[in-house]
């Protein structure tokens, strides 16, 4: 933000700027141009205009009263305005363009070589993007830059300005610019470090390449802004998502002295004598889905110069031209129309509304005090410039409840339109947090993919301008679609491009339930752990530094975003210190100070429905509300008791009511002592149970974990019990009609399962949930159950494997209510039944860390496997083609019959991981105790090849493709992309594996690190955008654990394999092969990683070379 801020304080003092004149004086001879690598071109003379700075109109090819198009062209370092772009007595730019873009206006900006030390090419992109701004003065045709060398840095920087102009509401008149920009093309442009050469390296070799020999201090300038070049083109990734841009490298080396030479270089005596350079070439050219790559026959200084239309060069460049002005097909607009409900799809998840609609109803006009303008500042603010207004109140003081009812307030709409968003276009969006739902219910993906829902549904026409990279590319796309930098770009593209006219308003309930996931493991036990050392307001509910990150970090997005002009947010939350600082200088709403009268009114509204005659209700209500200090929550819960009770004892029990909710002394409390000794241990045992889940459990689920996972009787599995009595329907509907009554009789309604949407809904779709955040924080609290003297102490192990026993139980009964497979369009799990087999793996890897009843645990994973086999087999027997397919019968049916229903999770993107059986997936899942139980049990021989197939699975893990169940849960986390633990190596080895015996395993197992140390490869953006950079750390420690442990058990370090590395041309996704043995490979994977230096010393003395010098570079 602070950058931002200081780009827009600069923007204010660009804007006051004088105009220049556009029309330059006329051309002289400057200087001889220095002497490139042919003999022609050192005898031809370089123009420079008298007037070498701002916009020069060199060719107006439109007609008066069209459009056309505007291309810019920005040259080089020590460039000209008309001089860069003539070779001979041609100006390509003013002689031969025309001919081919004939409804073009040409316009050559110039600049001088002076740069600002502190903020690299920022005062002359000012430049560049107020000239342009005052040139285009009264029209909305589209533009295309053209930037050689240095110039392209300058063309990106504008647009950043530009981008962030619009965003912020600042400048609107230099912020045009961008949202008309639909091409950049770059000629030798640096964008990215190339090998071991920073991104300041390599920009200040292509200073080098200057028709000037560039000062010593400016090129020391250039290589220290590395910084500042690389967050540059960080932010420019994040604006031109949807500008075409075409990266073109030249391909013959330009000749400069050895002095320019040494200039470039970090050291070395370089000699007297001319050399060849060029830019460094994996720095000119970046990947993305809207970059195209190409090559241009020509050194450096003459990519951008050309005698006729007949060069090859300029046919090439004027073809890109071509192409970014080219519009679309009809197929090319129904394909788009395909892709925009493609792109909803992969936004929509299954819980987005889930919190709302869990939310009751205002009752009565207990709410429309918030539209009153002499009570509540609300609809002031609506009309107001103020960004944010803040909803807080107590814990369970309704403020859900009033967000939703204001959400749908139609006179909230009418006062919106009537005021702040007149003449504009209104969208308002809502999303409602939800700590005790899943991880996407709570994070800022959930925020983002709800949101963006929202507005691109209503507004199918922004789907384009939010997503533009992804209409060319193949879908599923070959990286995360819903990565949390992706959806970021499509949120802030939005209000880039449609600020004239987009006004939006967006609810976010319960910002005080947002957390941190994707960094969570970045935290140490002691700061997730919550402590309560205050008994006094909403702090004693707990706090923790993950906590209260989290509640910093969603304060300061919201304050990023919120824009007066744009977008208006209104949040709520409970009243923390990270809020009461964020929010200090916006509209506040107490809540508390406001909802004693609408709590009477509640309360006296349920008296006279559910205890008609009560005499004396109107003090009783007046008494209840100023009872609950604002507390709905507490009005609710207190006003069951009341109602329960007899009326005899009404007095006594309304004056034993605690004041608060939480604590070991409030409300939940006495509610839970309330209950018969046995009936708090199951309360305890299910509250215990639903925390200790991966994801609110299914009702199905939880109440066979609730039963235990051994007949204590008989000493037997209770999933063996069911292979004797199979489930049926009515039985499964008995199950959670008594799941239902024990969480309203044992967990007092604390707990409770979703309500079907219809009649039809399955029991497999509903989860159990806590009623409100602050009962999962109470009975999360050590403290509470130590203070009951009846309850039993849970041991976690027994958590777990009752959880498991749960999901392979729920498993079993599945087909009961569905097939758990689906055979259209392919053959696969269903998500639902597979995000059952993904839990049932997560709490066997709890499991294999701690349990020494191994017996017991393998036995229920060996239930889920053969359960699932049995399934599998059946839904595949009783499947009946749509359409008469004797192939089915004849070859299809018989070959997956023969297939492992392991190898078939269902896929969002990409191809199922090929697994042959249990054994290679729980592999994948880190089930070491149960591999290696399970190999013991076979013979000697049997045990070697089953060791030698599962070898590849440890070592090098599938990068490819995203499961379907991400939709579903938010939080689950593939198996296949991670290296598995390495100590079912030594498991492997002792059960008789050798890496010597298959060389291709080897193979495989290096050319796995490339997922995790190449930059841009799925799996480390997958895993960079999940679970943070601590996920992937881990991946990489075990890669390079994993080459070491094979090194020393035989794997040969000088087996050549076939390398792909990319290669230059239109084709984003081509490479070259190249060859190379499998110790310089992990010598080249790990080189430029200081943190490996020593690891690859240790390699290179395992396989008996000599370390090399540097490895810590």
């Amino acid at each position: 933000m602070q950058k931002i801020r200081e780009t827009l304080a600069r923007l204010t003092r660009a804007s006051s700027r004088e105009p220049r004149e556009l029309q330059p004086g006329p051309p002289r001879l400057d200087r001889v141009g220095r002497a490139p690598s042919t003999a022609r071109s050192s005898r031809e003379r370089v123009l420079h205009s008298s007037d070498g700075k701002g916009p020069c109109i060199v060719h107006d090819g439109i007609p008066s009263g069209e459009e056309g198009i505007d291309i810019v062209f920005v040259h080089g370092l020590f460039g000209s305005r008309l001089g860069s772009y003539t070779k001979g007595d041609v100006c390509w730019i003013r002689d031969l363009i025309m001919q081919d873009i004939p409804n073009a206006r040409i316009i050559s900006w110039g600049w001088s070589s002076t740069l600002s030390s502190s903020d690299t090419f920022a005062g002359q992109a000012e430049n560049l993007l107020g000239d342009i701004s005052r040139v285009r003065a009264g029209t909305k045709r589209p533009i295309i830059f053209i930037g050689q060398g240095l110039g392209g840095l300058l063309v990106k920087e504008a647009l950043v300005i530009a981008a962030l102009s619009r965003i912020y509401g600042s400048h609107a008149e230099l912020g045009n610019v961008y949202p008309r920009t639909i091409g950049c093309i770059f000629l030798g442009t640096p964008h990215v470090r190339s090998g071991k050469k920073s991104l300041g390296e390599c920009v200040a070799a292509t200073a080098v390449l200057a028709p000037t020999i560039p000062p010593l201090s400016l090129l020391r300038s250039l290589r220290d802004s590395n910084t500042l070049l690389e967050h540059q083109h960080s932010t420019f990734l994040l604006v031109s998502r949807d500008i075409k841009v075409v990266c073109m490298r030249e391909t013959k080396p330009t000749e400069i002295s050895a002095a320019i030479a040494m200039h470039g270089s970090h050291n070395g005596d370089t000699g007297d004598g001319p050399i060849l350079s060029m830019v460094p070439k994996d720095s000119v050219t970046y990947e993305n889905f809207n970059v195209t790559k190409d090559d241009l026959p020509t050194n450096h200084l003459d990519m951008a110069r050309y005698k006729s239309r007949e060069d090859p060069g300029y046919l090439r460049l004027i073809s890109q031209i071509k192409k970014i002005t080219s519009g679309p097909s009809q197929a090319e607009m129904e394909a788009q129309e395909r892709r925009n409900q493609d792109i909803l799809n992969a936004l929509h998840f299954d819980t987005m509304m889930e919190r709302e609609a869990r939310i009751d109803p205002a009752y009565g006009q207990t709410c429309e005090w918030i539209m009153s303008p002499k009570v509540s500042p609300f609809t002031s603010f609506l009309s107001s410039k103020d960004p944010i207004l803040w909803i807080s109140g107590n814990a369970g003081s309704g403020k859900s409840t009033l967000m939703k009812y204001a959400w749908k307030s139609e006179a909230m709409k009418k006062e919106l339109l009537q005021g702040w968003a007149t003449g504009g276009d209104l969208i308002m969006a809502r999303f409602f947090m939800f700590e005790g739902g899943n991880r996407i219910q709570k994070t800022y993906e959930g925020f983002l993919r709800s949101t963006l829902y929202q507005i691109l549904s209503m507004r199918r026409d922004l789907i384009k301008v939010a997503f533009p990279s992804f209409f060319d590319c193949p879908w599923p796309p070959p990286v995360q679609f819903t990565s949390t930098t992706n959806l970021n770009q499509a949120f802030y593209a939005l209000f880039a491009h449609m600020s004239e006219r987009l006004r939006m308003v967006i609810f976010i309930d319960g910002i005080d339930e947002y957390r941190i996931m994707e960094r969570k493991d970045h935290y140490e036990a002691s700061d997730i752990e919550v402590q309560y050392d205050n008994e006094e307001g909403d702090v004693s509910w707990g706090r923790s530094k993950w906590r209260s990150d989290s509640h910093t970090e969603i304060a300061k997005l919201i304050s990023s975003m919120a824009n007066k002009d744009i977008i208006k947010f209104i949040v709520s939350s409970r009243e923390l210190p990270e809020f009461e600082e964020a929010f200090s200088e916006y509209p506040r709403i107490r809540l508390q100070e406001h909802t004693e009268k609408a709590i009477a009114e509640y309360i006296g509204g349920r008296l006279e429905d559910e205890a008609p005659g009560l005499p004396d209700t109107t003090n009783l209500c007046a008494e209840l509300a100023q009872k609950s200090r604002g507390d709905i929550l507490w009005a609710r819960l207190a006003l069951d008791m009341v109602i329960d009770g007899s009326l005899r004892t009404l007095r006594s029990t309304l004056d034993s009511l605690p004041a608060r909710l939480g604590g070991t002394d409030g409300l939940y409390m006495r509610m839970i002592e309330n209950l018969k000794p046995e009936d708090q241990n199951d309360a305890c045992r299910i509250f215990h149970l639903a925390l200790r889940a991966q994801q609110p459990p299914n009702i199905i689920t939880l109440a066979f974990a609730e039963q235990g996972y051994l007949d204590p009787y008989r000493n037997e599995l209770k999933v063996h019990q069911d292979t004797a009595r199979p489930f049926s329907k009515s039985t499964l509907h008995q199950l959670t009609d008594q799941m239902q009554r024990r969480l309203r009789v044992c967990c007092v309604g604390l707990l409770e399962a979703e309500s079907r949407s219809t009649s039809d809904t399955p029991e497999t779709a509903r989860r159990v949930v806590f009623n409100h955040q602050t009962t999962k924080e109470w009975v999360a609290r050590r403290d509470i159950w130590e203070h009951l003297p009846n309850i039993h102490q849970m041991d976690d192990v027994d958590l777990d494997l009752s959880l498991l026993s749960g999901c392979v139980r729920h498993l079993k009964s599945f087909e009961t209510m569905q097939p758990p497979v689906l055979t259209w369009p392919n053959v696969r799990f269903r998500p639902d039944a597979w995000l059952i087999v993904a839990n049932a793996l997560r709490y066997a890897e709890r499991i294999d860390a701690e349990t020494k009843n191994i017996e017991m645990y393998v036995q229920l994973l060996d239930e889920l496997d053969e359960s699932n086999q049995r399934s599998w087999k059946t839904a595949l027997n009783n499947h009946k083609p749509l359409v008469e397919d004797p192939d089915w019968y004849e070859r299809k049916l018989p070959g997956l019959l023969r297939k492992h229903w392991a190898g078939f999770e269902p896929m969002e993107a990409g191809k199922s991981p090929k697994r042959k059986d249990f054994l290679a997936l729980v592999v994948q899942a880190n089930l070491v105790k149960y591999v290696q139980h399970k190999l013991a049990q076979l013979d000697s021989e049997a045990r070697r090849r089953k060791a030698q197939e599962l070898l590849v699975y440890v070592v090098s893990p599938k990068g490819d493709g995203f499961s379907a169940c991400v939709s579903l849960s938010g939080d689950y986390l593939d198996f296949h992309h991670d290296m598995p633990d390495t100590k079912l190596l030594e498991v492997l080895y002792a059960a008789g594996a050798k890496p010597a015996d298959d060389n291709q395993v080897w193979i495989r197992a290096l050319k796995a690190g490339r997922h995790y140390f190449q930059r841009g490869s799925a799996t480390m953006t997958h895993l960079m955008e999940t679970y943070a950079s601590k996920r992937l750390m881990l991946n990489r420690e075990r890669w390079v654990a994993a080459i070491k442990s094979l090194l020393a058990h035989g794997a040969d370090p000088n087996v050549e394999l076939l390398v792909n590395t990319p290669a230059s041309g239109e084709d984003n996704h081509s490479s070259k092969s190249a060859t190379m043995t499998a110790i310089d490979f992990v010598r080249e994977t790990l080189e430029g990683e200081p943190e490996y230096a020593i690891d690859l010393l240790q390699l290179e003395t395992i396989v008996g070379r000599r370390p090399s010098v540097g490895l810590a570079r």
